[in-house]
């Protein structure tokens, strides 16, 4: 196969990971080479970027993965963070006037009743679920020629009242109820004993897979909120900057 023909071929998703695996076991043969052993979110988006894929859906994809890799001893219990914070950094100032337009992404993003303020060169949405399970604080702060968006969110009462819920009610009061009722009419006290540990440990496991599944929803649904911002305060920097400057008066 000529050059030509090899750099027209398209390649298969599994003849793509067959080359990229290859390419780096040649690179960490070369002493001087740089380690690639990882790659950052940026580097990531430039490579999805080459291959067609919206850089939106990897940050999404990241941002799913950062929530499977619960670390933390309350993480690695619950299966999944109960906050998480996203940010992104905008080149440019964005001006102080556009703050009112970014109001309703956040508003209809969030859950339950929020409330926003102004204060200087920071624009602050806080709100707070009716139940008060959970929080949302989004920050859009101005400042050294740049614009943060930082967007957190908080689990805790959502947590509490789900393992609560379902361990506590259902786990721990049916396990024990039946568990007895029908340990005793079998005369079986290792029936008694293990019934309960059986209900409360599937309980515990429906608890753990739910409440995953809800942080990785929250957390997608607000990596979009981080998105519309972020493209809104780019569109509105760029405008600014490509507006000519009203003239000067005498």
């Amino acid at each position: 196969m000529t050059e030509e023909e090899r750099s027209s071929r398209r390649y298969s998703e599994k003849e793509v990971g067959l080359i990229l695996r290859r390419a780096t076991e040649f690179q960490r043969s070369e002493p001087s080479a740089a380690d690639p052993t990882g790659l950052t979110l940026a580097e990531l988006q430039e490579v999805a970027s080459e291959v067609g894929i919206d850089p939106a859906y990897l940050r999404r994809a990241a941002a799913e993965l950062e929530v499977g890799a619960a670390s933390g001893p309350w993480e690695q219990l619950l299966g999944a963070p109960i906050a998480f914070v996203l940010e992104r950094t905008i080149p440019g100032e964005l001006p102080e006037s556009s703050f009112e337009e970014l109001v309703p992404l956040m508003q209809a993003a969030t859950v339950g009743q929020g409330n926003a303020s102004a204060v200087g060169k920071t624009l602050t949405w806080s709100s707070r679920s009716d139940t008060n399970t959970s929080s949302q604080q989004v920050l859009v702060t101005c400042r050294d020629g740049e614009t943060l968006i930082r967007v957190e969110e908080r689990l805790a009462g959502f947590a509490g009242g789900l393992f609560g819920g379902l361990m506590g009610g259902g786990g721990v009061g049916v396990g024990i109820g039946v568990g007895g009722a029908l340990g005793t009419a079998l005369g079986s006290v290792a029936f008694m004993i293990a019934f309960p540990v059986a209900i409360i440990g599937a309980s515990y496991g429906a608890a753990r897979g739910f409440f995953a599944a809800h942080v990785r929803k929250r957390r997608a649904r607000m990596q979009v909120l981080l998105d519309q911002l972020a493209e809104r305060v780019e569109r509105d920097v760029a405008e600014r900057t490509l507006s000519p400057s009203p003239p000067s008066s005498p």
